[in-house]
């Protein structure tokens, strides 16, 4: 229930970040900063035990969206966050003293989808 969750809240927080930059052509960081404030006040007053881990899986799908447009489009954006939530879920508690991971796990996961997309079109 938890992983379902934090997948929902990345897929939200990424396209979120990207209809903002791309289509209300909001500047980066603003759109950004304000969803995560706005998410994070609205879950603040739900009564969950894994609050901040949705606040910061919100936070860090953020920068998902965060993609260049030339780069990746919605969709591969939407494959991304939830790349980004399952590495965010798995691996990034491992890694708890590394500093950076929100950061790091959003890179990987655009990365990832960047490079599979290159690679199949290699193929065709």
């Amino acid at each position: 229930m938890i992983l379902l969750t934090v997948i929902l809240v990345s897929i939200l927080g990424a396209q979120t970040t990207f209809y903002l930059i791309h289509e209300k052509r909001i500047s980066t960081v603003r759109a950004s900063s304000g969803p995560t404030l706005l998410f994070a006040l609205i879950v603040s007053l739900w009564p969950q035990t894994f609050v901040t881990t949705l606040q910061a899986a919100f936070f860090g799908a953020t920068f998902v969206g965060m993609t260049d447009k030339s780069r990746m489009g919605k969709k591969r954006v939407l494959i991304s966050s939830v790349i980004f939530a399952l590495i965010y879920s798995f691996l990034v508690p491992m890694v708890k003293d590394v500093g950076g991971g929100l950061g790091a796990a959003a890179f990987v996961s655009c990365a990832v989808v960047f490079l599979l997309a290159k690679a199949v079109r290699l193929k065709s």
